[in-house]
């Protein structure tokens, strides 16, 4: 079983970023992989990790592809590209906490997990506090900690040492050490700081103009030249000397010895009266290695395979189940976690409570009014209508909360650089857009809920589901409207709104996979929902209004006709109380529904996640 890259390209545009590279990480193996900046190092590791689809070429690990079998091989991996993104406002634990969680890990074990990766890289005494208060070289610790979450297989860690200072660039290399060699670990590690990799990666592999030019154990690599030391003379000069036994001079002090003996060097330039103050061996370094292969990189073919590569048979299965619940319940703690999220609940049920209550003043002003002549009559108010208008000024709110929160499921996970953490668990990218889209209803019931039950409590308070009279100053209360008539119409008012709110919570979301900058987005979904709103009467004009999800829903502008208008119009007793959508209550909202977690399934699949 290894990790492995069979004949892997990658393209961006017209420009080539890698070429034929073919790669093979034995387990146990810290594999060094070196270049310059732009070689193809990134963009290798992230087809690897699978964040990039290769051009052409495949990915093995344990013998699954990494394009068939994607769920297998990220449970195999842990990785850390370039700068880590967290929850800043989270802690380091909980960070590690939720990865833990979302990779498959029971609340137990990932506390457990989290705690230890934590240990490892040194930041056990930190992990409480929030993540904005560390500085760059703990988040970078923080990014090795998330990589080992879970005790991957095969770990690979692009320039781990941006950030940390030389004492944490020792201690990052006595941990990589330890796991390397004491558990097995398989690590890919990149750099172009090549001294790091001395003594630490047993194999090297060099990368440059996108081809891998060289793939070698170390020992070997760093022994291709051997017989080189270090002369350092006074008294005289030893040249003539050392030209007659044959030495080659290849630097101002560095000389190849060839098949001579060390000791007849030494004895002969000393016979011949020069003093030797330092002689030693001079072994090969990688940067000379990488110097000498970059002078000129159409001249070296790269490492191509002398075999067919054989990936082996896959491994036994071990990608936990239920993807798509695991990042539902992933983004709902995110999201949960956050007061912000309660104070945008909180407000349609105030809004609707509020209604309420003025509705209640008012009638109130009205029946004094009766009683002391001012005025001939009045409708008396019961719960049901206190219950739509209450809806009816909430839902509107309920609306844009759900569709700002859309906005942000993407964008905001684009901004923070977290939702690369989440790819690289074992997911795939329709089952991110599916968690979202889970979460997503769960925080329409709620908000919807919320304000359902504000209206609900509100209307119980202040009226009573009972008969609506008619009341005058000249004699008994004539009746109107019979309770009977409009509890038939309770459960249709309850559930109606359900479906369009997810259809423009989805909305939002769309709108946040394409824009992906969180304020943009958040404009982009906020001014459509508005436009959307005020094409209500161009729409039913054109026969087209049971397509837009706001024509189930009341307007913030008044003179709507969604099920809520209309559950308000039979309460009052109106005699031409109508909604023109009743057919496609249900079925043109669920296609909208479908619609918009395509496309978002379809715009995730295409986004670069950096």
């Amino acid at each position: 079983m290894s990790l492995l890259l069979v004949d892997v390209d990658h393209s961006y545009g017209r420009r080539t970023s890698l070429s034929g590279v073919c790669m093979q990480v034995e387990p146990g193996d810290c594999y060094g992989f070196i270049g310059h900046n732009g070689a193809g190092k990134t963009t290798t590791m992230r087809i690897a990790l699978g964040l990039d689809r290769p051009t052409k070429g495949r990915v093995y690990v344990d013998g699954f592809a990494i394009d068939e079998h994607p769920l297998e091989a990220r449970a195999r991996m842990g990785g850390m590209i370039e700068v880590t993104g967290f929850h800043t406002w989270a802690s380091g634990r909980e960070n590690l906490v939720e990865l833990g969680r979302l990779q498959g890990l029971s609340g137990r074990d990932a506390r457990r997990e989290a705690a230890r990766c934590l240990e490892l890289v040194g930041l056990a005494a930190r992990g409480g506090s929030a993540v904005k208060t560390y500085s760059q070289g703990m988040r970078q610790r923080l990014g090795l900690a998330q990589a080992l979450l879970g005790s991957p297989r095969y770990v690979l860690l692009d320039e781990p040492q941006n950030g940390l200072d030389p004492e944490g660039i020792a201690e990052l290399r006595e941990v990589l050490r330890r796991l390397t060699r004491g558990e097995g670990l398989t690590v890919v590690l990149s750099s172009h700081q090549l001294h790091e990799l001395t003594g630490l990666c047993n194999r090297i592999g060099v990368l440059r103009q996108g081809q891998l030019l060289l793939e070698a154990e170390t020992e070997e690599l760093l022994a291709t030249a051997r017989g080189r030391y270090e002369i350092e003379t006074v008294g005289g000069d030893a040249r003539e000397v050392l030209e007659s036994l044959g030495v080659r001079t290849v630097d101002r002090g560095l000389i190849e010895i060839g098949d001579v003996e060390p000791e007849h060097v030494v004895r002969s330039v000393v016979e011949a009266g020069v003093d030797v103050r330092l002689f030693a061996p001079r072994p090969t370094t990688l940067e000379e290695v990488y110097l000498g292969l970059s002078g000129g990189v159409s001249s070296k073919s790269p490492v191509r395979s002398a075999a067919a590569p054989n990936p082996g048979r896959p491994d036994t299965r071990i990608a936990p189940r239920s993807p798509t619940m695991r990042m539902a319940r992933h983004e709902l703690r995110r999201n949960g976690r956050r007061v912000a999220s309660a104070l945008l609940i909180a407000v349609p049920a105030f809004l609707a409570w509020q209604r309420i209550a003025a509705l209640a003043q008012d009638h109130a002003v009205r029946l004094e009014e009766v009683k002391s002549g001012a005025l001939f009559s009045t409708s008396t108010v019961t719960a049901f209508e206190a219950l739509g208008r209450g809806l009816a000024s909430a839902l509107p709110a309920v609306a844009v909360v759900t569709v700002a929160v859309g906005s942000q499921s993407i964008s905001g996970e684009l901004a923070a650089g977290t939702l690369r953490n989440v790819l690289l668990r074992p997911l795939r990218r329709h089952h991110v857009v599916l968690g979202k889209a889970w979460a997503l209803l769960v925080a329409v019931l709620v908000a919807y809920g919320a304000a359902l039950a504000s209206a609900w409590l509100a209307a119980r308070s202040y009226f009573e589901f009972g008969d609506r009279f008619e009341v005058t100053r000249s004699g008994e209360p004539e009746l109107w409207i019979e309770s009977v008539d409009v509890w038939p119409l309770v459960p249709d008012l309850l559930w109606a709104p359900i479906l369009p709110l997810f259809a423009l919570s989805l909305f939002g979301f769309v709108a946040g996979a394409a824009v992906r900058r969180p304020v943009w987005s958040l404009s982009v979904a906020l001014f459509s929902l508005l436009v959307l709103d005020l094409l209500r009467g161009v729409a039913r004009s054109a026969d087209v209004g049971a397509w837009l999800p706001t024509s189930y829903l009341p307007s913030p502008f008044g003179g709507g006709s969604s099920p809520v208008d209309y559950f308000v119009e039979v309460s009052i007793g109106s005699a031409d109380a109508w909604f023109a959508y009743e057919d496609t209550l249900v079925a043109a909202p669920l296609a909208l529904v479908a619609v918009g977690v395509g496309l978002g399934v379809w715009l995730l699949s295409r986004l670069r996640v950096p």
